[in-house]
C-alpha cells in the first residue's frame, strides 16, 4: 500500500471533504464538532474548484467554504505550521465573511459565521485541543464574563494538543480529530464508524494515485520555500532596518529597490520552479496536459521541457 498522504495538508483535505461527493464526510464532521449547536442536515459548498495552486504559489487558499441549511456561513482553513499571527488572520478571514454594507433601513442582524482553524502546530497557550473564541465582555464587578453575541465564531482545533487516549473512545469528534492527527495509526475501534472508514479509504485511494501525490508533493515544497522565503526576508529586514538607523532617504531608496528586487526575483524564482516541477512531473509519467493544468506552463513550454530531461514515450 502507498504511503498515506497527510490530511492536515490543505490540498488533501479539500479532496477528502470539499467536493459534493463528499458532503457525508463533511456534515459528519462538522456535526461531530458543534454537538448540535447549530445542527447540520446539509451543506452548500461555495468553493468546489482547486485553483492552480502551483502557479499563484502560496497565495492560493485552499480553504473549504459553505453554508449550511439554516444559513450558517462555515470557512474551514488548514494551516500545518504555526507563522506567528494564526488569530490576527482568523479574526480577519471572519471579518471578511460578515456582509460589507447594510442596505439604509434594514437590520444589522445577518447570517451566523464560523471559522474554523484546524492547526498542526500549537498557536495558544490553552490546555485543551479545542477552543471557541466569540467577542465577549470582559469581568468588571460587579458585571460577570460575558458573550456579546453568538453570530460570530472562531474555532482552533490544535491537534498536537489531542490525545486520542486520553478522550472519549465512544466520541466521533474523538474518532475524527484521531484521523486527521495520525491516519496510520488510527486504532482499529474508530474504523467501526462507516464515516471515519469511508474518510480513511478515500485517503488510500488518493495515496495511491502518481498524479495527486506528485500535486501534494509540490504544494508541500511551494509552501516550504514560500516559508523559507519570508523567514529570510524578515530576518534581512530586521538586520538592515537597525543598520540604517535614522536615514529615512536611503531607507526609503533601498525599500523600494527592495521591492522591486524582491517582485522581480520572486518572478523568476516561480517560473524556475515551474519548469523544475513540470520535469519533475514528467519523469513521474504524468501527461503533458495534466504538467500544464498543474503548473500553470502552457502545453507548448511542457513540451518543450522533454528535451531537457531526455523524456522518452
Amino acid at each position: 500500500m502507498s504511503e498515506l498522504l497527510d490530511p492536515k495538508m490543505d490540498y488533501i483535505f479539500k479532496t477528502i471533504f470539499g467536493t459534493d461527493d463528499k458532503k457525508p464526510l463533511l456534515i459528519s464532521f462538522l456535526n461531530a464538532l458543534f454537538k448540535g449547536k447549530p445542527y447540520i442536515k446539509s451543506v452548500t459548498l461555495e468553493n468546489t474548484d482547486i485553483p492552480k495552486i502551483l502557479k499563484t504559489s502560496k497565495a492560493s487558499r485552499l480553504d473549504i467554504k459553505a453554508t449550511t441549511d439554516d444559513g450558517t456561513k462555515l470557512d474551514i482553513e488548514i494551516q500545518c505550521n504555526n507563522t506567528g499571527e494564526i488569530p490576527q488572520r482568523a479574526f480577519h478571514y471572519l471579518a471578511n465573511m460578515m456582509p460589507k454594507v447594510v442596505p439604509s433601513g434594514k437590520s444589522y442582524k445577518g447570517p451566523n459565521v464560523i471559522g474554523i482553524w484546524i492547526l498542526g502546530e500549537n498557536v495558544t497557550t490553552r490546555q485543551n485541543a479545542i477552543s471557541d473564541a466569540y467577542v465577549t465582555f470582559q469581568p468588571n464587578p460587579p458585571d460577570p464574563y460575558e458573550i456579546m453575541t453568538k453570530s460570530a465564531r472562531i474555532i482552533f482545533i490544535e491537534l498536537p494538543k489531542f490525545n486520542p487516549k486520553s478522550a472519549d473512545a465512544k466520541d466521533l469528534l474523538t474518532a475524527w480529530l484521531a484521523f486527521l492527527k495520525d491516519p496510520v495509526f488510527i486504532d482499529s475501534e474508530f474504523l467501526q464508524k462507516n464515516e471515519i472508514k469511508e474518510a480513511l479509504d478515500t485517503l488510500k485511494y488518493i495515496s495511491a494515485d502518481n498524479e495527486v501525490r506528485a500535486i501534494a508533493d509540490l504544494r508541500q515544497k511551494t509552501i516550504n520555500d514560500y516559508n523559507s522565503e519570508m523567514t529570510v526576508a524578515r530576518e534581512k529586514g530586521l538586520e538592515e532596518g537597525f543598520a540604517i538607523g535614522e536615514e529615512k532617504g536611503k531607507e526609503e531608496g533601498i525599500a523600494i529597490g527592495k521591492e522591486e528586487g524582491i517582485a522581480i526575483g520572486k518572478e523568476e524564482g516561480i517560473a524556475t520552479g515551474m519548469k523544475q516541477a513540470a520535469c519533475s512531473m514528467l519523469k513521474e509519467g504524468l501527461s503533458v496536459e495534466v504538467v500544464s493544468k498543474c503548473t500553470g506552463l502552457s502545453v507548448e513550454e511542457v513540451e518543450s521541457l522533454k528535451d531537457v530531461i531526455g523524456y522518452n514515450e
